[in-house]
């Protein structure tokens, strides 16, 4: 199961006719919490199996990283070096 589907919270909003989903939850390194912000229909492409950079092409590698695994790019630098 995907981090982002077990331990996060999401809020919906639609502004100016753009539907997206935030999610929001503990970075698994640090505890401290991170958010990423995807469109519906990127959202849809991913449930239905698309790979994830596929499914956002917007979305940075660190946002992705995080809606797989749970680890911020704060997360990464402390347990993997580089920055953050």
């Amino acid at each position: 199961m995907r981090y982002v589907d077990k331990h996060c919270t999401y809020e919906e909003s639609y502004e100016n006719g753009v539907h997206t989903y935030t999610f929001t939850g503990p970075c698994f390194f640090t505890g401290k919490p991170y958010s990423v912000t995807v469109l519906a229909e990127q959202l849809y492409k991913y449930r239905q199996g698309a790979y994830i950079q596929d499914a956002f092409p917007n979305l940075s590698a660190d946002d992705c990283e995080f809606l797989i695994s749970g680890i911020s790019p704060k997360g990464w630098s402390l347990r993997f070096g580089g920055p953050g």
